[in-house]
């Protein structure tokens, strides 16, 4: 009786988790979008802080709740792939991402590095809610082949 009531109460256990283990590494469309989102917008951090610029102060102001809603969003992806600490693991995530593009930029001259991403500042400085939202799903479209896709 005991391997019965301790047999069921595992099934109860495994079942309450609700996601495959192939699921918990998945991405779906929008965690794909919230990561191209966070990604243009920690590149422009780093870019702005480089080029002695206020674009990126501009940006997050006119962006701010959208912004917010894809911390969100990659928080939530950290969370149902199984961090104890989701809040945490963004944070680590969007450090390395920093730390990555200032990386790159340090090998280069300051000023070729402000030259190469006129184009990126310009976009930035143009972009609204609508306009991120549409950037990262445009950018999403192209990335999703190199992230395992949820099955739900």
């Amino acid at each position: 009786m005991r391997k019965i009531v301790l047999a069921a109460a595992l099934f109860a256990a495994a079942s309450s988790q609700g996601v495959s283990a192939a699921d918990k590494q998945c991405y779906s469309a929008a965690d794909v979008e919230a990561e191209q989102a966070i990604l243009f917008q920690t590149n422009l951090m780093v870019i702005s802080s480089a080029c002695k610029d206020t674009i990126y102060g501009e940006f997050r102001a006119r962006n701010s709740d959208a912004i917010i809603r894809y911390q969100k969003a990659m928080i939530d992806h950290f969370r149902r792939a199984g961090s104890r600490n989701a809040q945490s693991e963004f944070d680590r995530w969007n450090t390395s991402l920093a730390n990555e593009i200032s990386l790159k930029q340090g090998a280069l001259p300051m000023a070729q590095v402000c030259q190469q991403v006129a184009e990126m500042r310009k976009l930035a400085s143009t972009l609204d809610a609508k306009g991120l939202h549409d950037y990262a799903v445009a950018k999403a479209t192209s990335a999703a082949d190199s992230h395992p896709r949820c099955s739900k």
